[in-house]
């Protein structure tokens, strides 16, 4: 099972009204909508540059904890607790989860 079906979260891609395509991810989950939010707004940079983060937190290294903002929603990165919060959801999930949910995204938006 990936992290996007454990989590309850589907990838889609849109056809924009003027043209284009645009990637949406979204859930059912009213707990899970800020994690959808501020995954449908990362770009291939973006996700990229996080997943490294997130990665040398993991590693030990020393990282922003107070990761940033994407379009609105922010991350913070917690690793003494390996665990990350995005927005203000009220709770917090591992960092490993989120790094897999940002890989499969990766994936999707490049496909």
């Amino acid at each position: 099972m990936s992290k996007s079906e454990e989590y309850g979260i589907e990838f889609f891609k849109k056809d924009a009204p003027f043209g284009g395509t645009f990637y949406v991810a979204e859930t059912a989950n009213l707990y899970d909508r800020e994690l959808t939010f501020h995954i449908s707004n990362c770009d291939k940079r973006i996700t990229e540059i996080q997943i490294e983060d997130l990665q040398k937190a993991l590693e030990g290294e020393p990282i922003q904890e107070d990761w940033g903002e994407v379009l609105g929603s922010t991350l913070d990165i917690f690793p003494k607790e390996g665990t990350v919060q995005i927005g203000y959801m009220n709770r917090r999930i591992p960092i490993t989860d989120f790094k897999k949910l940002l890989e499969e995204w990766l994936a999707f938006i490049q496909s």
